[in-house]
């Protein structure tokens, strides 16, 4: 986990999640491949939990997010119900749809839910609504280090289930972001290899339009949930700006680095994207380089089991892998994540947790270990198409590398780094305002895209509006 800089702050964006984060909510519907598991020799995810045959004829429900992870979870859950006796019911539930039905149990103290799945909600924490996992740990009965095996997690994927230091949900998929380019099409263009600073992404945006066979890039623009702060972010830490700082409050969209970051944004946009890129949500992203409508991409890391699936895609097979260009400075690359190789680079994770309300929680609290422990994430990895693993023994064993052998292993190796260096705080996810400041930010960055206004207008205008905000807030005097 990189903590050189937390100016930038952690971010959630309850009401944007599904455009800001990933796809398909939180990251892209990979398909998958439903077909009986193999017959397992011994249980998978063997459970030796002193006191897991007390919970036998127990009864947990599960509010979760209809997502391809969720669907491979419940495939097997048969293995968790044969182990400990206890009953399993998934309600999968669109993300912002789950959003509301969970905070509406929580908050009236319903108990529906043994489990939730979420992405940090800092009302969840505030309101003392969910267990922090240390609690849950402190039940030895319950407990089951085998299975937990917290150092396997990636470390940024744990810190982005923490809030204010503590963890209160274990990660259960994750994703970060890579860029993806079309080989064939660098080929014909006389690219040589993946852009490694602004620079170069530009000469290679230019070769590509003039050759007039598709766009030079494409970048999630839209303002419907926010969409374009997910890629956005990535610039501004490159061109050494912030959002949020996480000590003062302060907020940093009219600083001369923020300034040119959305400037340069802007303008590779509306110079080599398509010409409807302003309306483009991650699936509008994937779809570009799916079909040949744009020739790089930046997006979410998980894109790439989907880019190669010659049923939907026609660069399968022909896609690179890179980590994002640096932005040079006189003295080489600027911003404080440039050491890792490039822009920002966020750690997003979708985790698990026990609401505080749960009828059954040690049940349930066993249920979280057993679905994300070590052996059950990696067969999940091997009977679905997930790029999302968050478990460092999953992606790096031999079973994923040779079934995710996309680009010779370069797309494997992409996801392992930026996994490794994410930013748990790329969004501001502990700033209790971070929902409004991110419409505001959306906004802004809208305006530029379509050139409405001028980086320098929207920037200033998003910068007093946000300052507004945290003052309202009692965040800043």
């Amino acid at each position: 986990m990189n903590g050189n800089d937390r100016r930038l702050g952690r971010r959630q964006f309850v009401k944007a999640t599904g455009a800001v984060l990933g796809a398909g909510a939180a990251f892209p519907h990979l398909v998958f491949r439903p077909g009986a598991v193999a017959a397992q020799d011994a249980p998978l995810g063997k459970i030796t939990a002193p006191d897991v045959q007390k919970y036998t004829g127990a009864t947990i429900n599960l509010a979760v997010q209809k997502h391809t992870a969720t669907d491979a979870i419940q495939q097997l859950s048969s293995n968790f119900e044969q182990q400990t006796g206890i009953k399993v019911n998934f309600e999968q539930i669109p993300q912002q749809q789950m959003d509301q039905k969970q905070r509406t149990d929580l908050a009236t103290g319903t108990g529906s839910y043994d489990v939730i799945g979420w992405f940090l909600n800092p009302e969840y924490v505030e309101n003392d609504w969910i267990r922090p996992i240390d609690e849950l740990r402190q039940d030895t009965g319950s407990t089951d280090e085998a299975l937990l095996a917290i150092d396997d997690f990636y470390p940024p994927f744990l810190g982005w289930n923490q809030y204010k230091g503590v963890l209160f949900s274990l990660p259960f998929y994750g994703e970060s972001i890579m860029m993806y380019y079309n080989t064939d099409e660098f080929a014909k263009a006389g690219i040589a290899k993946a852009p490694e600073t602004v620079t170069e992404l530009e000469d290679a945006c230019k070769a590509i339009k003039a050759g007039g066979r598709m766009a030079g890039i494409a970048l999630r623009a839209s303002q419907e949930g926010n969409a374009a702060v997910y890629p956005f972010l990535a610039w501004l830490r490159g061109y050494g700006g912030f959002w949020v700082d996480l000590e003062t409050n302060e907020v940093g969209l009219d600083k001369p680095e923020a300034i040119e970051a959305a400037t340069e944004w802007g303008r590779f946009l509306r110079e080599y994207g398509p010409p409807d890129v302003a309306s483009y949500f991650w699936n509008e992203v994937q779809l570009a380089m799916q079909q040949e409508k744009a020739a790089i991409i930046m997006d979410a890391t998980n894109f790439g089991p989907r880019l190669e699936d010659p049923a939907e895609s026609k660069v399968a097979g022909k896609v690179g892998y890179a980590l994002l260009p640096k932005v040079m400075g006189p003295n080489g690359p600027r911003g404080p994540e440039q050491s890792q190789g490039a822009f920002g680079y966020p750690a997003i994770a979708y985790g698990m947790s026990v609401p505080r309300s749960a009828k059954n929680w040690q049940a349930a609290w066993l249920f979280i270990q057993w679905a994300t422990s070590p052996d059950v994430t990696l067969e999940t990895t091997k009977t679905g198409l997930r790029g999302d693993p968050t478990r460092k023994s999953s992606l790096d064993s031999p079973q994923f590398a040779e079934k995710y052998n996309f680009g010779n292993g370069a797309w494997a190796k992409t996801l392992s780094t930026t996994f490794g260096f994410g930013l748990p705080d790329y969004f501001p996810k502990d700033v209790v305002t971070s929902a409004q400041l991110g419409d505001v930010l959306g906004l802004a960055l809208s305006q530029i895209v379509t050139g409405d206004k001028s980086a320098q207008d929207a920037m200033t205008e998003a910068q007093e509006k946000s300052v507004d905000i945290q003052k309202k807030a009692g965040l800043l005097k």
